[in-house]
């Protein structure tokens, strides 16, 4: 580790109060930060070649992105039982918390008789006690907002892909920083396209967009070639179009900001750049998110998973 790297919004991260919740920016930073400083652990994902793998939310795309190229059938908390009676040799459960679906989908598993295996975020969780700290994977986080998931989701790309967070760091500071604009609040709705090879990412940033800004701010997330299928038939003066693909000749009228990202960058990469750039559109726009996530925490706080939520995960 380098003694002169500067960890500033690690420290943020360490120190925030609901009064002072950090932009996704910060906390995107603060992410790779964490893991210039710990490498991320590595998910053995060998064990077994017909895995069910199950997860909720954002928890279940990152799985996706880890199994890519793997034999595994895929499921959430909403489908999951009808798939545990196919044709599968273990389960594998994806939950950052362990807790909220996640011992419930553990005890779904346990009752099949299947090697049941736990990836998360969170030591002693309701998970592992059903599981087992033997079959259970806990990898590192940072102390961050609700829903935020930044550390805990982009961890587990990084042990996949072997990525730099160094230099992906000065990637984003040297690089698209110097891109941003400052007058992403003149607009009511984005479309961001990205590179094919980052399909599987493109759910994590719709989910991201829903949490910050609900449906405030209308958003669009299309790889290149999906682009192609009629999206764009229907223009509009006040949606931003941010383009990743590195395709100027898209068919896109109106505003258009290109992001043309350097050959061989990965999925962790593309993750932290567009975590970062929604985190610049979160700053500049009205706090949709820090305004209400208080009330959304009382709301559910008698719930089902009212127990397990808070403003801020430790």
């Amino acid at each position: 580790m380098n003694n002169n790297i500067n960890f500033k919004n690690l420290e943020i991260l360490k120190t925030f109060d609901e009064n002072s919740l950090p932009d996704l920016d910060i906390v995107t930073l603060g992410a790779l930060e964490l893991f210039q400083q710990n490498k991320p652990e590595k998910i053995d994902l060998s064990k077994h070649k017909k895995p069910l793998v199950i997860g909720s939310g954002n928890a279940i795309t990152t799985a996706k992105i880890l199994f890519e190229n793997k034999n595994a059938i895929f499921a959430n908390e909403s489908d999951y039982k009808n798939k545990l009676d196919l044709d599968i040799d273990s389960v594998y459960i994806f939950s950052a918390s362990g807790g909220k679906h996640a011992p419930i989908l553990a005890k779904a598993a346990k009752q099949k008789d299947l090697p049941t295996y736990l990836i998360t975020c969170t030591k002693n969780s309701q998970g592992e006690e059903i599981i087992g700290s033997e079959n259970t994977t806990v990898t590192k986080k940072n102390r961050e907002p609700y829903t935020y998931n930044t550390s805990t989701y982009l961890g587990w790309v990084l042990a996949k892909t072997g990525e730099n967070p160094t230099e992906i760091i000065d990637y984003i500071e040297n690089t698209i920083k110097p891109l941003i604009p400052n007058n992403f609040n003149k607009y009511n709705g984005f479309l961001f396209v990205t590179p094919d090879f980052c399909l599987n990412l493109n759910r994590l940033f719709e989910v991201k967009f829903i949490e910050l800004f609900g449906r405030k701010i209308a958003k669009d997330v299309q790889s290149k070639e999906e682009l192609k299928h009629a999206i764009t038939v229907v223009p509009s003066e006040t949606e931003l179009c941010i383009n990743f693909s590195g395709d100027k000749n898209i068919d896109y009228v109106g505003d258009r900001l290109d992001i043309n990202l350097s050959q061989g960058l990965g999925q962790a990469s593309v993750m932290a750049i567009v975590y970062y750039i929604i985190g610049q559109i979160q700053k500049q726009n009205h706090p949709y998110f820090k305004e209400h996530i208080k009330e959304y925490i009382q709301r559910n706080a008698k719930g089902d998973f009212g127990k397990s939520i808070s403003t801020i995960v430790e």
